[in-house]
């Protein structure tokens, strides 16, 4: 992910935040897979052990990957297309088409001023 995030050279220090959130999302993400692999893994040692298992079912129910990443997924691909990290926001990115609505108005309204002095 931070190769991905490296890989963007068009962010600025004003994308410092958002890129924060996007390698804290990827890093939740990367977490919940390890600890998934690390349950299945003391599953197999527990076995036939009843109260082993009852407390690693406890376990499991905290750390459902599924979960995490049925969550934090589509937030992590909302960062990243702000970012301009997805095909469809580097074209939407694109400086030579101007920018509708009120983005683009306040850009327009931003370039008077700055040539205005």
């Amino acid at each position: 992910m931070k190769s991905a995030l490296a890989a963007m050279n068009w962010l600025t220090a004003s994308d410092e935040g958002m890129k924060t959130l996007a390698l804290r999302q990827a890093e939740m993400i990367e977490t919940a897979v390890d600890r998934a692999e690390e349950l299945a893994d003391l599953y197999r040692e527990a076995a036939g052990d009843k109260d082993l298992n009852r407390r690693i079912d406890k376990l499991a129910s905290m750390c459902d990957v599924a979960k995490l990443v049925g969550w934090l997924g589509p937030q992590l691909q909302g960062v990243l297309r702000d970012l301009g990290g997805t095909p469809a926001a580097r074209k939407a990115m694109n400086t030579d088409k101007p920018v509708e609505g009120r983005l683009g108005q306040i850009r327009k309204d931003a370039a008077k001023n700055a040539a205005a002095g």
